[in-house]
């Protein structure tokens, strides 16, 4: 294919082999068919170059990511990476980052689904469902893999005040909001914190737990503290001069952008499934969802579509809505 017509497809994982995260199965096979289909992993620092228009694009490249930082991919993502001379991008949550051991399989705990992993970490402070710090350490120093921001806390906040459960029943992310969680507290329709102004504990000293709607300013500020506050932390972890950041659920808008660069980042990614190349705001970078459900034969027909520019406008405009 002609370099011009060429897209770069990007891949986004999550957690491998936990209780309603994709199976070890079918994560082996989805890098057997990139493999097989020719293509070869690039870096995020390339795919910035090729989208400044400052870096060729050789063959049929793929950027290959995984969010949050469960230790499941360190366990597994890692090694099956390697195996195949593969790399791969992983967006950590920094709040979430502590000191521990390079753990093995014997050595790691249960892994738990994601969902309790989340509600460990905000409600309980307890990290142990995520990759240490060494463990981050050595993806950069001893398997040549890029770390990046995920934020500090993956925050979400309320986007209005249409209740849908119960922190108990609720989303993961209802144990992140309130300043004293309990379980009967009411949840709403959940949103990005760093995306939607939303509604927030703290408008009474009395109640914290009673809730007001965030203004413009409100949000930026809380943007621009969280991302300083992560940038600071993984550029200390990987010494990058160009740094990114993921957001959280793929949520964003300008000001989401303007905070970003005001903390220095150099590129963002989202969740959104259209082209990558020259000429790509690198605030805008797509990433296409790969969930634990999706086939091998699902995962073929979208880099098929997706690894070239006309395939990945016409996605699109004919079926965003439908994956």
């Amino acid at each position: 294919m002609f370099p011009f017509l060429t897209n770069i497809p990007v891949l986004c994982f999550h957690d491998i082999a936990t209780p309603g995260g994709m199976s070890l199965e079918r994560f082996r096979a989805h890098l057997d068919t990139i493999c097989r289909m020719g293509f070869r992993t690039i870096s995020a620092q390339e795919l910035l170059q090729i989208c400044l228009g400052k870096g060729e694009i050789q063959g049929k490249p793929i950027v290959i990511t995984f969010d949050d930082c469960h230790v499941s991919n360190w366990i597994h993502a890692i090694p099956e990476l390697k195996k195949r001379g593969m790399g791969g991008i992983f967006f950590a949550i920094t709040d979430f980052i502590i000191p521990g051991p390079l753990r093995t399989r014997e050595t790691a705990p249960s892994f738990k689904p994601a969902s309790e992993s989340f509600v460990q970490a905000l409600r309980y402070q307890d990290y142990s469902q995520f990759m240490t710090r060494n463990e981050l350490i050595a993806v950069l120093a001893d398997h040549n893999m890029e770390v990046y921001s995920h934020t500090s806390r993956h925050q979400g906040c309320f986007r209005n005040l249409t209740r849908v459960a119960t922190v108990g029943t609720g989303h993961w992310s209802a144990h992140g909001i309130y300043d004293q969680p309990s379980d009967n507290l009411p949840t709403y329709q959940l949103g990005s914190a760093y995306a939607y102004n939303g509604y927030w504990p703290g408008s009474s000293d009395n109640d914290p737990n009673s809730l007001h709607k965030r203004s413009d300013e409100e949000r930026m500020a809380f943007c621009v503290r969280d991302f300083q506050k992560s940038f600071a932390t993984m550029k200390e972890l990987n010494q990058a001069d160009k740094q990114f950041i993921c957001w959280p659920w793929g949520e964003f808008d300008e000001m989401t952008i303007k905070a970003a660069k005001q903390a220095g980042f150099s590129g963002a990614f989202n969740l959104d499934r259209f082209v990558n190349g020259p000429g790509t705001d690198p605030f805008q970078l797509h990433r296409i969802p790969v969930s634990h459900r999706k086939s091998v034969k699902w995962l073929r027909s979208r880099l098929l579509m997706h690894a070239s520019r006309p395939g990945a406008m016409v996605f699109r405009k004919f079926f965003r809505k439908k994956s």
